[in-house]
C-alpha cells in the first residue's frame, strides 16, 4: 500500500499455485524426474487455464472493490488534508517525494524517527572503547571472562529475567497445571545459579559488595530469584567505596534503556488505540470481541512492561547522576504518570489540542492516508488496462488459432466467445468509474449514498441490485456451443 504504482496489488497470487498442488506432493514424490516435471506442467497448464476463463469475474470484481471504496479514501484524505495548513502540507509532501523517489538517502516519512542511543549502540560503544584500553596496555579487568562492561551487562539483563519470572510467578492460582508450575520452577533454579554466578563476579568488582549482603535483614523464609537485591552501582550509591568507571557504565546504558523502554511504550500505545478502532468500527459478536478483548490485554501487559522499566530505569539514572554529578538529569527524564500514558490520538483530559499536536499526530497518518487514496486510483487504472489487455490477447490468440485444424478451430470459436462475453460483462465498467469519480467530485453524493445505505440496513431490508452486464454464470457456455468443424 505504501510502494508508488503496486496499487491494491496482491501478493499471493504467486503462491496460490502452488497451494494448488500440495495434495500432489504423496504421488509426485514416487515419481521419477522427468514423469515428476511433466506432471507439474500438466497441472500447472490445467491451473493457468482455468486462472484465464475467470479473469471476466476477478478482474470486475476487483473493479468494483477498487470503484466503490476509491470516494471514501479521497475524501477522507482531502478532509485530512484541509485541517493542515499550506506551508506545513508543501514541507511534507516534498520529504515524501523525496522518500518515494529515493527511499535508501531519504528518512522514511511513515516512521516517527527519533534520535535516541540504542543498548545495542552503547554496548558496542564501551566494548570499543576496552578494546582500544587492551591496545594501549590498560586492561582494569578483574576476570578473564567478565570485563566491567560485561559485568554491568549481566546485571541489568538479570534484572530483566527477575521482572519476567515475577509476572510468570502471579500468573501460577490454585488450579495451575503441574506443567505450568513445572515451568516456572525450573525458570526459578535456573535464574538462581545466574544469580550465583553474579554475586561471585560481584565481589571481584564491588568486593564490599559481601558487608552489604551480609546487613540485609535475614528473613525466616529465603527470597525468591526475583527478590533477591542484585547491588549495581545504583543501588549501592554512597554506601560503600567502589571504582566510579562501573557507576559509568551503567549510567550510559541506563540511558539507552529508559530510551528504548519509552520506544516500545509508544509503539504499544499506537497499536492499543489501533486495536480500539478496529473493534469499535468493525467487530461484531461475542467471538471477535472476545478475541480482541485478548489482543488489547495482551497490549496492555506490554505498555505496564515498559512502564516499569522506564521508571526502573529513572529511579536508577537519578541515583547516578546524583553519584558522578550529572546535572539535569530529572528535567531530561521526567516522571511519567499513569494519566501521560496515553496514545498521540488520545488528548490530555482537561487540555483543548494545540496546532503542533495536531500537526505530530496526523503527520504520519496524513503519509498514510495520501497512500491509500494514490493505489487505489492507481488500482483503477491497472485493471482497466488488464481487461484492455485481456480481451487484446483473446483477439490474438483467436487469430493465432484460426490457423490450425479441426481442434484449433474449436479453440477459435473459444476464444473469441470468451472474448464476447467478458466484453458483455464489462459493459457496465465505465458507469462505475464515472460514478466513483462523480463521488470524489461531489462528496455530497456518496455521504448520500452512504446515507441510503445506512437506511436499508436500518430498516433490514434485503437489496438487490440489477445488473445488465452478464456474468459467466448466465453467459452460454462456449463450449457447448455447435461448431462449424
Amino acid at each position: 500500500m505504501l510502494t508508488p504504482g503496486a496499487s491494491l496489488g496482491d501478493g499471493e497470487a504467486p503462491e496460490r499455485g502452488w497451494g494448488e498442488l500440495n495434495p500432489l506432493a504423496t504421488s509426485t514424490r514416487e515419481m521419477g524426474p522427468g514423469t515428476h516435471r511433466d506432471t507439474l506442467d500438466y497441472h500447472f497448464g490445467d491451473y493457468n487455464w482455468r486462472k484465464i476463463v475467470r479473469l471476466g469475474d476477478s478482474l470486475l470484481k476487483k473493479l468494483k472493490i477498487a470503484t466503490s471504496d476509491i470516494a471514501e479514501h479521497v475524501i477522507a484524505h482531502q478532509e485530512l488534508e484541509a485541517m493542515i495548513s499550506p506551508e506545513r502540507l508543501v514541507s511534507w509532501t516534498h520529504a515524501m517525494i523525496a522518500w518515494e523517489l529515493n527511499p535508501t538517502n531519504n528518512p522514511n516519512p511513515y516512521e516517527v524517527a527519533v534520535k535516541t542511543p540504542t543498548q545495542a549502540a552503547v554496548r558496542r560503544q564501551l566494548a570499543e572503547e576496552e578494546e582500544k584500553a587492551l591496545a594501549s596496555g590498560v586492561d582494569v579487568s578483574l576476570s578473564d571472562e567478565v570485563s566491567p562492561c560485561s559485568l554491568i551487562t549481566m546485571g541489568i539483563d538479570l534484572e530483566g529475567e527477575q521482572h519476567s519470572l515475577k509476572t510468570l510467578t502471579k500468573s501460577l492460582w490454585d488450579h495451575s497445571q503441574d506443567c505450568q508450575i513445572t515451568r516456572v520452577k525450573l525458570r526459578s533454579n535456573a535464574l538462581m545459579q545466574k544469580l550465583e554466578e553474579w554475586f561471585s563476579l560481584l565481589q571481584l568488582y564491588i568486593p564490599s559488595s559481601i558487608t552489604l549482603r551480609k546487613r540485609e535483614p535475614q528473613k525466616k523464609v529465603p527470597p525468591k530469584p526475583f527478590e533477591v537485591q542484585l547491588w549495581m552501582p545504583s543501588q549501592i550509591r554512597r554506601l560503600v567505596s567502589f571504582d566510579r568507571s562501573l557507576a559509568e557504565i551503567e549510567y550510559k546504558l541506563r540511558n539507552a534503556q529508559a530510551h528504548k523502554a519509552l520506544g516500545i511504550l509508544q509503539h504499544n500505545l499506537q497499536i492499543r488505540a489501533t486495536l480500539y478502532d478496529i473493534k469499535d468500527r468493525w467487530l461484531r459478536g461475542q467471538g471477535a470481541n472476545t478475541r480482541a478483548l485478548n489482543a488489547l490485554a495482551t497490549m496492555q501487559a506490554r505498555i505496564a512492561a515498559a512502564r516499569d522499566k522506564y521508571r526502573h530505569a529513572r529511579t536508577a539514572l537519578l541515583a547516578l547522576a546524583d553519584l558522578l554529578g550529572y546535572s539535569n538529569v530529572d528535567q531530561e527524564f521526567l516522571p511519567l504518570q499513569d494519566k501521560d500514558i496515553r496514545s498521540m490520538v488520545e488528548p490530555e483530559p482537561g487540555l483543548e489540542e494545540t496546532q503542533e499536536f495536531v500537526a505530530e499526530t496526523i503527520h504520519v497518518e496524513w503519509g498514510k492516508s495520501r497512500a491509500r487514496a494514490q493505489r487505489f486510483q492507481e488500482e483503477i487504472e491497472l485493471v482497466q488496462e488488464e481487461m484492455n489487455r485481456t480481451l487484446r490477447f483473446f483477439v490474438w490468440k483467436a487469430a493465432d488459432w484460426c490457423g490450425l485444424k479441426a481442434y484449433a478451430e474449436r479453440q477459435a470459436v473459444l476464444c473469441q466467445s470468451l472474448h464476447d462475453t467478458f466484453k458483455r460483462q464489462w459493459e457496465g465498467v465505465p458507469g462505475l468509474v464515472k460514478s466513483a469519480r462523480d463521488e470524489i467530485e461531489k462528496p455530497a453524493l456518496f455521504y448520500q449514498q452512504k446515507q441510503k445505505e445506512f437506511e436499508r440496513k436500518k430498516t433490514g431490508n434485503k437489496v438487490f441490485v440489477s445488473n445488465s452486464v452478464p456474468s459467466l454464470s448466465t453467459a452460454p457456455d462456449p463450449l457447448n456451443q455447435p461448431t462449424d468443424v
